[in-house]
This record gives C-alpha cells, structure tokens and sequence, in this order.
C-alpha cells in the first residue's frame, strides 16, 4: 500500500521530462534506482527543473516533490537538499529510505554542474 500523497505524485508527476541544462544524475538500473535532474536558471533562482527517474512509486514521487519544493529557489538549494521532509510526507518505509539517497546525491551533482558552469538563461 502507498499513501495517497505517493499515488498523487506518482501518477501525476508534472516535473517529470526531458532534461537541459544544468543535470546531475545518481543511482543506476543494476541498483533499482537511477535518478536525474535538471535545472534551468534565470535571475539567480530556479526558473524550470525536470526529472527523470527509474524506481520504485516512493522514488518517483520523491522526486516529484523534490522539484516542487526547489522551484523559484536560489541553485544552492540543492546542495543543502536531504530526503528527511519528503519521506515524512510520503511516509516512505524505513527500508526504502536509502532510495531516497540517490535523490539527494543528483540534486547535488546537478548543483554542481551549474556551479561549475554557471548554466544561466542567457538572452
């Protein structure tokens, strides 16, 4: 059984999409779950952010809420990013926790991207 906060996510997850721009990616099929994200800048803050992710429904709902929660916030946010809210939430299992890990490690990579390149919108 998942919550209805899971089934919401899940079977609606609006951010989910191709990806460009800044990305950062985590995980791996082999492991059961691979995540990526990407993020668009404009004006010092999140302007578009998609993902992309194999797992299981907590993972993609996850990942849902994720983006929702970092839209039209500064890049850096994404460095301090930690699953705790969002498993709360979704009231994740304590033995899928660790899922939530690959979340948390492409949120830091896709900040490091833009950090390292500084991928704004440029007009």
């Amino acid at each position: 059984m998942y919550s209805a906060a899971v089934e919401q996510a899940f079977d609606h997850p609006v951010h989910a999409g191709d990806l460009s721009g800044a990305s950062g990616t985590a995980g791996s099929r082999a492991l059961g779950t691979e995540v990526a994200f990407s993020m668009q800048v404009a004006a010092g803050m999140i302007s578009q952010m998609t993902f992309q992710a194999y797992g299981c429904p907590h993972t993609i709902a996850a990942c849902e809420l994720a983006v929702e929660g970092l839209l039209g916030k500064a890049p850096e946010t994404l460095e301090k990013w930690v699953p705790d809210r969002v498993a709360q939430l979704l009231e994740v299992p304590v033995e899928k926790t660790g899922r939530l890990f690959f979340i948390q490690d492409a949120l830091r990579n896709c900040w490091q991207d833009w950090d390292t390149n500084k991928l704004d919108e440029r007009d």
